[in-house]
C-alpha cells in the first residue's frame, strides 16, 4: 500500500483503505471525509468526463484506486450571525492524478477533480432579494 504524491489518492492491494489522519482544528462548515472506493467517473483537467480504472495491474499484483473526498451537507455555516447573513457550506475541488480511460478508450494518467474541502459562503441579508436569487441559482433555497 502506498499514497501517491497527493495525500488524497491511495493505491492498495487491500480491500479497505486505512483511517485518514485526524486534525484538531474546528471548521465553520460541517463535513464528512471518506475514502471513496468505487468511484466510476470524474471530470478531468480539460473538463471532459473520464472513466476511473478500478484496478491497476502491477508486477506484484493488482492495486485498487481510492480517493479521499470531503462532502458538505449543504447546511449553513457554524458561528455565523443568522440575523445579518445567509450562509451556506459549499464543496471545493482539487485536482489529483488517477489512472483513467477517455471517450476514445485511451488509458492514461490524468488530473481529475474530487471534492476536497468545504468553504463558507456568506451573503448579506441587507440585500435579501439578491442573496436568495444567488442561493437558489446555486441549488439552494
Amino acid at each position: 500500500m502506498f499514497l501517491d504524491a497527493h495525500p488524497r489518492v491511495l493505491f492498495s492491494p487491500s480491500l479497505s483503505p486505512p483511517e485518514h489522519p485526524r486534525r484538531g482544528e474546528k471548521s465553520v462548515c460541517e463535513s464528512e471525509s471518506v475514502w471513496v472506493t468505487d468511484k466510476k467517473t470524474a471530470i478531468d483537467s480539460h473538463g471532459r468526463q473520464v472513466t476511473i480504472l478500478q484496478e491497476i495491474q502491477t508486477q506484484t499484483g493488482p492495486l485498487k484506486q481510492y480517493f479521499y473526498e470531503t462532502r458538505c451537507p449543504g447546511a449553513g455555516c457554524l458561528g455565523v450571525d443568522k440575523k445579518q447573513w445567509l450562509s451556506e457550506c459549499k464543496a471545493k475541488q482539487s485536482y489529483v492524478r488517477a489512472l483513467t480511460k477517455d471517450a476514445n478508450n485511451r488509458t492514461g494518467w490524468r488530473w481529475i477533480r474530487i471534492d476536497s474541502s468545504c468553504v463558507c459562503v456568506l451573503l448579506s441579508r441587507t440585500n435579501q432579494a439578491l442573496a436568495r436569487e444567488v442561493l437558489t441559482r446555486n441549488g439552494r433555497g
